[in-house]
């Protein structure tokens, strides 16, 4: 916590154009001199100190009011009056960016001087520390201490910082909603460790999970991915997550090589869940839900409370026939996490394909309940759906089917949604002609590009993600004689005859 003792001893700095004054709480500049509360000066200190990084909203309330609850209306009015002083000492020097339900980071000129200007503070101030230390310490006792002590204060302020980039990180991990923000704070810990292969190495991974569950990978991406998860393995070659995310970047469609490979990683990382979390999605997509669900049952066992482990264990738990286990899980996942997207998701699609279309539908009507992934088309179209699957009359199930079939035609993203409700009406021509139409190819011309090297890797690889093929509602596709082309066109039957396995449909007793 920075105290008013740690204003008063802290010697005047030079940041670009501006000469901060902690003792007297002024900011000069060639416009003008701002004079600050202490509130607001600690704040702006904080920012400084940060080079650029974000520093938390919970860091704000935690140095500047010593933990002290005041509640955002305070935070909000010191960043309000921190954002004036550009305006008064030097207009266009600095602006104060908000991460939304993060915090808040500095930005502009300031920054590229602010590292000379700490250097010759430091140099002429005769204390022989950064300001970091002195705002993480307390002056008086680095002071008294010694230049050794202040080194090593720096280097455990400097060690917490990291550290808690990493936890934030993994715990973003853990509820996996697909955010940026594991992703934003790796990158922070990777600028201030540039050659810690385990931060490199989940950066890689983070950043091909994210553009994997929003299926929006862009090149940027993919090439930020892949320099992370190079460094890593530069650096140890045997970085698990490092190893995981090549493998999220590199296009097969040999999906036994693919599980051979994580299968490879859970080795030497037997508790690596992330390593888990990408087999148990290709044992879905390859109709072993069964083996998935022992899976992610071992994930849960090492980290009960993650909800990226919760929602899949209510599916599959559905998906295998335990539906009444399957509504125990996700009730408590959606008490637990009710605003998570895949929650919400899981939540509705049980409700929706086990007989409850009205408990769906009523998830839809409030935006505390509807799954923030569906968008207005996909709402719209369930409501049709769900109509006629609580109304199944000929009129109702008619204007399903037509539906259905037009939503696909304006966008191709509904046409799982499409199947399974086609399925589940019991319209299985109809359905087999769109699971056909997405699904029978086996590179799509708009989702590779080249590397330097010739290899082809993809943007994304959700097209791939075919779980919802194995769940309940699509039963009918699979007993249709039909269905032994599709998984010949989609490369599942070759999987089944290089694993020497049947999924778990064609199994007795299944």
């Amino acid at each position: 916590m920075l105290k008013l003792v740690d204003l008063a001893n802290r010697a005047d700095f030079d940041a670009g154009p501006l000469r901060v004054s902690p003792a007297t709480r002024t900011v000069t500049g060639p416009a003008g001199i701002a004079t600050l509360e202490p509130i607001v000066m600690k704040v702006f200190l904080l920012l400084l100190d940060a080079g650029g990084g974000v520093v938390t909203r919970d860091e704000l309330f935690a140095s500047a009011w010593g933990g002290v609850f005041v509640g955002d209306d305070s935070l909000n009015r010191a960043i309000g009056r921190v954002r004036k002083i550009a305006g008064e000492t030097a207009p266009g020097l600095f602006e104060i960016e908000t991460i939304p339900r993060t915090g808040y980071r500095l930005t502009g000129e300031i920054l590229a001087s602010a590292g000379a200007a700490d250097g010759s503070h430091q140099a002429n101030s005769g204390r022989g520390m950064s300001r970091r230390v002195i705002v993480g310490a307390g002056a008086a006792v680095v002071l008294a201490a010694g230049g050794g002590l202040g080194l090593w204060w720096s280097r455990s302020a400097d060690d917490d910082r990291f550290n808690g980039l990493l936890k934030r990180a993994r715990e973003g991990l853990d509820y996996g909603d697909g955010s940026p923000e594991p992703a934003n704070y790796l990158r922070q810990a990777v600028a201030m460790r540039p050659r810690d292969a385990a931060a490199q190495g989940l950066l890689a991974f983070a950043l091909t999970y994210t553009t994997k569950l929003r299926k929006n990978g862009s090149d940027s991406a993919v090439d930020e991915a892949q320099e992370a998860a190079n460094t890593s393995l530069r650096l140890d070659p045997a970085e698990p997550n490092a190893r995981l995310a090549l493998i999220q970047l590199q296009t097969t469609l040999d999906l036994a090589t693919t599980e051979d490979r994580v299968r490879g990683i859970l080795a030497t990382a037997p508790d690596n869940i992330l390593a888990m979390r990408v087999l148990w999605s290709l044992l879905q997509s390859a109709g072993r839900s069964r083996d998935a669900l022992a899976l992610v049952q071992r994930a849960v066992s090492i980290k009960p409370l993650a909800a990226a482990n919760n929602y899949p264990l209510a599916q599959l738990l559905w998906i295998v026939g335990r539906t009444s286990e399957a509504d125990r899980i996700i009730d408590r996942a959606m008490e637990s996490w009710p605003k998570h997207r895949y929650v919400r998701f899981a939540r509705f699609t049980i409700f929706a394909f086990t007989g409850r279309p009205r408990a769906a539908l009523a998830m839809l009507d409030s935006d505390e309940t509807r799954p923030q992934g569906f968008s207005p088309a996909s709402v719209a179209l369930y409501r049709i759906s769900l109509a006629a699957l609580d109304q199944p009359s000929r009129s109702n199930v008619a204007e399903a089917v037509r539906a259905n079939a037009d939503a696909v035609k304006q966008d191709p993203k509904l046409a799982s949604q499409a199947v399974l409700t086609l399925c589940a009406l019991g319209q299985v021509d109809a359905a087999f002609e769109i699971a056909n139409d997405l699904l029978l190819f086996r590179v799509p011309s708009d989702s590779a590009v080249e590397d330097a090297a010739g290899r082809r890797r993809v943007r994304s690889t959700a097209w791939r993600f075919t779980p919802w093929l194995f769940t309940p509602p699509a039963a009918p596709l699979r007993a249709d004689p039909r269905f032994a082309a599709l998984c010949d066109g989609t490369g599942l039957t070759d999987y089944w005859t290089k694993r020497r396995i049947k999924p778990d449909y064609q199994l007795v007793g299944a």
